[in-house]
């Protein structure tokens, strides 16, 4: 039996993810090696931070490779609506181990603080902040791009991440010049500053994650009822409703017709509607449309802000 077009984008997209994220995956081991390495040799408290950072980026590509062994499963009776938010909890995951990085971070700032370690900064700290800032930018840049090709909420999410390594590896920079001109705090600033980028990262990550899960619209409501009012037979449109994630969003929402209309007719219509809605929205991956015969008044139970 050969392959629908939905199911052979869906296959595409998810063995396009996981290259991305095997790519990724390398990169961000090999560069957060190299700042640990550094910052616990040298004692640098704000490199062993962006380590830590990286190392967070690298823990949230197997996360990623995990969960799409299971998202883009078929529906099943337990799950009719498909596996696609198993990147939502992935998405969740990397959110939470960011919050505990910013935890770890602030220990070692309390160590620097309380003067237990001096940091010696030579060179070599320099080399590997600048080669891995470079990496670290090159790869968000990829990641947005192909989570762009692939409608991946997950790429999105670790890109954004990715991004945050390379501008919190810029203060390290800072950090670490302060220190070499003689201003020993420079090292600690440094190190705030990473785990504000954390901070941050951490709060735009749980922030789509729980617009998912409370099923924040995702389409505007009154572009969807002016095409969909655009055909002939339809006489209003209401109770557009969306939910879902980007690549995977599910459309709500009742039309009506003529009463004389026949339920044939009303049919053909509907589908007609239904492929003008996907054309104009790709990721749109369910639509339900209640159909009903037109009357002054909706009686049905509608909320009046949705009408």
């Amino acid at each position: 039996m050969a392959s629908t077009p939905e199911i052979s984008r869906a296959q595409t997209n998810r063995d396009g993810v996981r290259r991305v994220l095997i790519l990724t995956l390398t990169v961000h081991l090999a560069i957060s090696a190299a700042k640990l390495i550094m910052g616990y040799q040298a004692h640098i408290v704000s490199l062993q931070a962006d380590g830590l950072h990286s190392l967070f980026d690298a823990l949230s590509n197997v996360i990623g490779l995990v969960a799409l062994g299971i998202a883009l499963r078929p529906p099943d009776p337990e799950h009719p609506y498909g596996h696609r938010k198993v990147e939502v909890v992935a998405s969740l995951a990397i959110g939470i181990m960011l919050l505990l990085a910013l935890l770890e971070v602030g220990r070692g700032l309390w160590t620097a603080a309380a003067g237990e370690s001096i940091p010696q900064i030579g060179p070599l700290a320099f080399v590997v902040q600048i080669v891995a800032i470079t990496a670290a930018l090159c790869i968000s840049w990829y990641e947005r791009r192909k989570a762009a090709d692939y409608d991946s909420m997950l790429l999105e999410a670790d890109a954004s991440h990715t991004l945050t390594d390379a501008l919190a590896g810029l203060s390290v920079i800072a950090g670490m010049t302060l220190v070499t001109l003689g201003f020993a705090p420079g090292d600690v600033l440094a190190a705030l500053i990473v785990m504000g980028f954390i901070a941050v990262a951490a709060y735009r990550v749980l922030k789509n994650v729980a617009d998912v899960l409370v099923d924040a619209a995702l389409l505007d409501a009154g572009e969807i009822r002016e095409i969909v009012e655009a055909f002939d037979e339809v006489l209003s449109c209401h109770y557009v409703r969306t939910r879902g994630m980007r690549g995977n969003i599910h459309l709500d929402l009742h039309v009506t017709m003529p009463p004389s209309m026949t339920l044939s007719e009303a049919g053909v219509t509907m589908l007609a509607i239904k492929t003008r809605l996907r054309q104009h929205f790709p990721d749109l991956a369910d639509i339900v449309m209640q159909v009903e015969p037109h009357k002054p008044i909706h009686y049905e139970d509608v909320p009046e802000r949705l009408v």
